[in-house]
């Protein structure tokens, strides 16, 4: 008898519309927390209404009608209105009956249709009553959501695997170049970008709006987390989506992943739980690596030249030196060895021991920095010198040391102009220099000294004439194999 109410395909009624009815507004922000939970809340967002009314008795409630796609999307909706105490209807129209519970697994119908009472905008009927109510007004889910203040979380509540996620610095402009610096150190990987709040912000000075930075970090280490947390003028903020952020130790109470088509894609959204205000800053964010804000400063020089190799820091705030530094992580494979130039002459005592093999397998250059040998296989046989391990290919540092600050191979190369034919040496003392693969020739080559060859002349072995040739036939006797008898034996 419901207009508009009909089974689905489970044989439950069900109506075009669900209807909740609530007595406060609290009750409203408790459903949609709770439903935010388990389901998504862009589902019934597009036909979803929040409205005031008013009962012929002055009494004023609170009703949230949704999209009834499904049984099944009702179903969670019921059971999470009986949570906070609210009443779940479904219909089409003006008319809306209960929606099914225990005691009546398919649904409800009404007994009796009546027309609207005079100011009525809709009727529910229930089992108890049958209620007219007049609409007062509507109530905009955007402005509830922007105007709910975040809640506080007890401390130790997010797990260390939350941590590792992407996280968010806001960052007061001054202290912008001491935070990059500071991350670059600590190799963490971010992303930097100067932006201004519409509206007021967080470093505002007597009205002014200011800018900021917005620095996005991932896998940041747990001690400079609380190191942040604990410095003013850096905030850290929690992403919940592309575009949207909350400050870390709060949460907002519906879940901002569940509704997000309520944010402008081209705008970010910054939710402080101190200040209880929302940040919108234009979007989308256009941010940029630290790295190319992070200036290496390295005196590359040639064989002929000598420097200190802790070198000095450019006036660029964010420029920061390179030196070589003790390290514990295990020695990779040994490719070089460089010898000072005062034991030069003990390499050429070690050649005449080392096998041919080792030979043949070494390729040496002389230069005044010292003599470079250079094996693709094993080079620790030659107890001299300065042991080099390949950082990258082509860029030998000493054994059991490492370049601080930690950055990456390509970056480093690209600073220092290395490429293909060219390699690299940081020596423990003094600047790094560069050797091209040209200069390099084999040890066995290079280990002989320059020998002076005798030429010749040929001489002839022919035998002189000696006339015509005689031929005599002596007597041997009976007895031929005993031999010839000599003249003591006569």
């Amino acid at each position: 008898m419901t207009p508009g109410v009909a089974p689905d395909p489970r044989g439950v009624a069900l109506g075009r519309y669900g209807l909740i009815q609530l007595p406060t507004l609290e009750g409203v922000v408790s459903w949609l927390r709770l439903y935010s939970a388990e389901a998504s809340l862009d589902e019934i967002l597009p036909a979803m209404q929040i409205m005031r009314v008013r009962t012929p008795l002055q009494s004023r409630e609170l009703l949230l009608r949704i999209s009834a796609s499904s049984s099944y999307l009702m179903d969670a909706a019921a059971r999470c209105a009986r949570l906070v105490g609210g009443s779940t209807f479904t219909g089409t129209g003006k008319h809306f009956v209960k929606y099914r519970d225990e005691r009546s697994p398919y649904g409800y119908d009404s007994a009796e249709i009546q027309a609207l009472p005079a100011g009525a905008h809709l009727m529910l009927h229930s089992e108890e009553f049958t209620q007219s109510y007049a609409k007062e007004g509507e109530l905009s889910f955007e402005k509830l959501l922007f105007r709910l203040s975040l809640k506080r979380e007890p401390a130790g509540s997010l797990a260390s695997e939350e941590l590792a996620k992407d996280l968010l610095l806001v960052v007061e402009r001054g202290l912008g170049d001491g935070i990059i610096r500071y991350l670059w150190r600590n190799r963490v990987g971010a992303h930097v970008g100067v932006v201004r709040p519409q509206g007021q912000s967080a470093f505002d000075a007597l009205g002014q709006s200011t800018q900021f930075l917005m620095v996005r970090v991932r896998e940041l280490p747990k001690r400079i987390l609380e190191l942040f947390e604990s410095t003013p003028g850096i905030d850290v903020f929690r992403t919940m989506g592309s575009n949207v952020a909350v400050q870390l130790g709060y949460r907002h109470v519906i879940d901002l992943a569940s509704c997000s088509t309520v944010f402008d894609a081209g705008r970010f959204y910054l939710f402080w739980g101190q200040a209880e205000r929302v940040d919108v800053v234009a979007g989308p964010l256009e941010l940029s690596a630290i790295e190319h804000l992070t200036h290496l400063e390295i005196d590359i020089e040639g064989p002929d030249k000598r420097s200190n190799l802790v070198l000095d820091q450019d006036k660029d705030p964010v420029a920061v030196p390179m030196r070589l530094a003790p390290t514990i992580k295990p020695p990779t494979r040994v490719m070089g060895t460089l010898v000072p130039p005062e034991q030069a002459a003990w390499v050429k005592r070690l050649v005449y021991l080392l096998p041919p093999a080792v030979l043949r397998g070494h390729r040496i250059a002389v230069t005044d920095r010292g003599v470079l040998l250079v094996s693709e296989a094993e080079i620790d046989t030659i107890p001299l010198g300065s042991l080099l391990v390949e950082l990258a290919p082509g860029l030998l540092i000493p054994a059991g040391m490492e370049l601080v600050p930690r950055v990456a191979p390509d970056v480093l190369a690209a600073t220092l102009g290395h490429g293909a034919g060219v390699l690299t040496i940081f020596p423990p003392n003094g600047s790094p220099f560069q050797v091209g693969e040209a200069s390099l020739v084999p040890l066995e080559r290079r280990a002989i000294a320059k020998l002076e060859v005798e030429e010749v002349k040929s001489v002839s072995m022919a035998l002189e004439s000696m006339g015509d040739p005689s031929v005599v036939n002596d007597p041997v006797g009976r007895f031929a194999l005993w031999g010839f008898k000599t003249a003591s034996d006569k």
